[in-house]
C-alpha cells in the first residue's frame, strides 16, 4: 500500500501552523491509540503508527522543510531498515500531555511495543531482525526478478520443541521470579523507597527454568541452519530500497514470534547504463560520415541493444530520445525514456585522394585555386 503524505495523514493544510499540526496529532492520537480504540486494536496500531511517523517529520523544521521540497526521499534516512519505528520517535512528552499522566502513557506506549524505556511484555519474546544485501541486474528495476536468497539464521530444535529442555517437558517454576519473569527491588534512601522492576537474572523473562537440557541444541532451544526464501523485487523498485520479509529473522523465545528480515536492494554495475529516476542514460560514437550524412546505429539499452536514427547534420554531443526505453515506476506500467548522447568521431588523418573528395563534398575549391584566384583579381587592379 503506497504511503500516504503527511499533511493528508494528519489532515492539515500544508500551510499549517507547527501549532496546527500538534492539535491535530493529539485529537488524532487519542482516537486511534491501540489501547483507547478497543474495536480493532491491529488497524488501531497501524494507524497511530502511520500518524505518529507524519508527526514526527512535521514536527521537526529542518525535516518538514527537507520533505516539502523532495518528499519521501528526503526523508527516508532519518528511519531504519523498513522505514518509520517507534525508536525513531522522538515526542512522547507531547504524548505524556495528551493522556495527562506519564505513568498511564507509559503503560499504553510500552503496550504495544514502544520504546519508552524499553520493550513491553508482550514482545518480549520476539527474535532479532536480520538485515541483508541482495544484489541483482539492473533489468530487474524494469521487469521484477524472484531471486532466491540464503539466509542463515537459527531454527527451533526439533527434538526440544525449541523449549531447550530435553523432551520438552522438563520445566520447573523459576524460584528467583515465582514464574513473573521479573523481579522487584526495593532501595530505601532515607524517607523514600527506590523501586525497580527489571528481567529476572535467572530465567531471563521466561518464568521457568530448564531441569533438564535437550543434548541435540545442549539447551539452547535452537540449531544453525540456512533457510532459502524466495524475495520478490518488483519492477520499478529502486537502488537502495529495502524489503521487509515478515517473519523470516531471528527466531524468538519459546511462545515468542520471530523477527522480521530486512532485504536491501542494490543493482549491479552497468557501465553502459546509467539510471536518473525513470529515464535511463547512455553514449554512443558515430563516424563523421553518418554525422554528415545520416544513418543508424545501434545503442546499448536496458533490455540489450536497440536502433537509433541519425538525421544527416547532426551535430557533436546532439542528445536523442528514445522513448518507453527507461525504467518504470513502482507498481507502475509506464516507462521512462532513454537518452542517448551521440559523440562524433573525427577521423585522425586523411588520403591525399580523401581530403579532394571531402573538399568537393562541401563545395570548397583547393589551396591552389584560391591562390589563382587572388592573383586574377589582383592583375584586374581590383
Amino acid at each position: 500500500m503506497p504511503k500516504r503524505d503527511y499533511y493528508e495523514v494528519l489532515g492539515v493544510p500544508r500551510a499549517a501552523s507547527d501549532d496546527d499540526i500538534k492539535s491535530a496529532y493529539r485529537r488524532l492520537a487519542r482516537q486511534y491509540h491501540p489501547d483507547v480504540a478497543k474495536e480493532n486494536p491491529k488497524v488501531a496500531e497501524e494507524k497511530f503508527k502511520e500518524l505518529s511517523e507524519a508527526y514526527e517529520v512535521l514536527a521537526n523544521p529542518e525535516k518538514r522543510r527537507r520533505y516539502d521540497e523532495l518528499g519521501f526521499s528526503a526523508v527516508e534516512s532519518e528511519f531504519g531498515p523498513g522505514g518509520f519505528g517507534w525508536q525513531n520517535f522522538t515526542h512522547q512528552a507531547d504524548l505524556e500531555d495528551l493522556f495527562g499522566s506519564s505513568a498511564l502513557f507509559r503503560q499504553l506506549f510500552e503496550g504495544f511495543g514502544a520504546p519508552y524505556g524499553g520493550r513491553g511484555r508482550r514482545d518480549s519474546g520476539r527474535g532479532s531482525d536480520v538485515e541483508m544485501t541482495l544484489r541483482v541486474p539492473l533489468s530487474a528495476a524494469v521487469h521484477g526478478a524472484r531471486p532466491t536468497l540464503e539466509v542463515p539464521h537459527d531454527r527451533p530444535c526439533a527434538d526440544c520443541r525449541g523449549t531447550g529442555a530435553k523432551g520438552g517437558t522438563a520445566f520447573e517454576v523459576c524460584p528467583e521470579c515465582g514464574g513473573q519473569g521479573q523481579v522487584r527491588r526495593v532501595q530505601s534512601r532515607g524517607y523514600t523507597q527506590l523501586i525497580t522492576i527489571g528481567e529476572c537474572p535467572r530465567c531471563h523473562g521466561a518464568g521457568r527454568r530448564i531441569l533438564e537440557r535437550c543434548p541435540t541444541c545442549g539447551g539452547s532451544g535452537r540449531l544453525s541452519s540456512v533457510e532459502k526464501i524466495e524475495i520478490d523485487v518488483p519492477a520499478g523498485i529502486e537502488d537502495g530500497a529495502v524489503l521487509r520479509v515478515p517473519g523470516h529473522g531471528g527466531i524468538g523465545r519459546p511462545g515468542g514470534r520471530p523477527g522480521d528480515l530486512y532485504v536491501q536492494v542494490a543493482f549491479d554495475p552497468t557501465p553502459s547504463i546509467r539510471r536518473a529516476g525513470q529515464d535511463a542514460y547512455t553514449e554512443t560514437t558515430i563516424p563523421l560520415a553518418t554525422a554528415l550524412l545520416g544513418g543508424q546505429v545501434t545503442v546499448p539499452t536496458i533490455d540489450g541493444r536497440a536502433d537509433l536514427k541519425i538525421p544527416p547534420g547532426t551535430q557533436p554531443e546532439t542528445q536523442f530520445r528514445l522513448r518507453g526505453h527507461g525504467f518504470p515506476r513502482l507498481r507502475g506500467s509506464a516507462r521512462g525514456d532513454l537518452l542517448v548522447t551521440a559523440h562524433v568521431e573525427v577521423p585522425r588523418s586523411l588520403s591525399g585522394r580523401q581530403r579532394e573528395q571531402l573538399r568537393e563534398a562541401l563545395g570548397a575549391a583547393t589551396p591552389a585555386a584560391e591562390g589563382r584566384r587572388e592573383s586574377f583579381f589582383r592583375r584586374r587592379g581590383t
